[in-house]
């Protein structure tokens, strides 16, 4: 479908042609005065992806919704921030790493971020809108926990403010690569690397997707002497099932993330249980205790003595890392079936 823009633009130029040729000397208007008319041919991966208001329109300025609101995006973005981890990691795969001009302090901690290494240079900001402002952004593109007071804040000095919220399943997470490289002006970038993501996952669930019996799987972590659990509707759950097993918290009708009591662990007697906080943050202890507990030595997981310590990162961030976290798990469970080590990390932007 031709864009609006486009259309009236052909239409101005045949009447201009036609005036001139009867001898009237009306103005042809440039093209440069047509904004749509400067971006590259609409891509049809983007259509129907939430958040892209009208995805023939790939030239300035652009429209966008996030969880905010509307935007208008005059131009192409060259200085980018975001103050979330996951858009940070998403962020990275999409656009030359000199346009994203500053990260907060969690997007540097390879405890928390997957492309840690990378950011290692990038000057810090904290979510304090001054510090923000302090690194002159043209674009802010950020989770959904973002404080509202300082969006108003950034707004007020005609800083854009997108708010997305970033999704574990897998269609969704193809739309959030889709949408952000929109916003950055990263079409073409987007497509290739979704398509990217979506093949490791598609050759994952493959192989998983046809076991006919799977293990039931429990995630765990303890802080501040509580034991939580990732139940139904959980980036962990939505591993746990990609890697072909069983979410034994989802099974026992828990939702999000809710603590338990190891009487609630026998409950829902996991074939494997895997730890998702850092070394650094008392995993290895309680796996020790874990294994060590009397009241537990009929569980599955601990008379077999599977009980497993992941790697925190790619586990509970929300980005296409998750998928690293399926395909570890997914050795974990079948070993037979994935020998290899997969490949360490995904193409970036250049």
């Amino acid at each position: 479908m031709i864009p609006e823009k486009l259309r009236a633009l052909g239409l101005a130029v045949t009447l201009g042609l036609s005036l001139i040729l009867t001898a009237c000397t009306i103005p042809i208007p440039s093209t440069e005065d047509i904004p749509s008319a400067t971006g590259a041919a609409p891509r049809s991966e983007l259509r129907d992806v939430p958040g892209i208001v009208d995805p023939d329109n790939t030239g300035w300025p652009r429209t966008v919704e996030g969880l905010n609101g509307t935007t208008d995006i005059e131009a192409l973005p060259e200085r980018i921030i975001t103050a979330s981890v996951g858009h940070d990691e998403m962020t990275v795969a999409l656009v030359p790493l000199e346009r994203l001009v500053a990260v907060g302090a969690s997007s540097k901690d390879p405890t928390y971020s997957n492309v840690a290494g990378l950011l290692a240079e990038k000057p810090e900001i904290s979510r304090d809108p001054e510090t923000i402002i302090a690194q002159d952004p043209d674009i802010i593109v950020t989770s959904p926990y973002f404080p509202a007071e300082g969006v108003e804040a950034l707004e007020r000095v005609a800083i854009p403010v997108v708010q997305t919220a970033l999704a574990h399943d897998a269609e969704a997470r193809l739309n959030n690569i889709l949408l952000l490289g929109y916003i950055f002006g990263e079409e073409e970038r987007a497509v290739e690397f979704a398509a990217e993501v979506q093949q490791r996952h598609d050759k994952l669930v493959t192989v998983t997707g046809a076991k006919d019996v799977r293990p039931s799987v429990l995630a765990l972590s303890r802080y501040s002497d509580q034991i939580w659990v990732a139940g139904d509707g959980s980036t962990e759950g939505s591993i746990i099932e990609a890697a072909g097993g069983v979410n034994a918290a989802a099974t026992a009708g828990i939702a999000g993330h809710q603590t338990i009591s190891l009487e609630g662990v026998i409950v829902m007697a996991p074939e494997l249980i895997m730890i998702t906080q850092p070394l650094a943050y008392g995993a290895e202890e309680f796996r020790q205790d874990l294994l060590n507990a009397a009241a537990l030595a009929e569980v599955p997981a601990i008379n077999r003595d599977r009980v497993h310590i992941v790697d925190s990162k790619l586990f509970t961030t929300l980005s296409y890392w998750n998928i690293r976290g399926a395909e570890e798990l997914a050795r974990i469970l079948w070993p037979d079936d994935f020998p290899n080590p997969p490949a360490e990390g995904f193409s970036q932007a250049h």
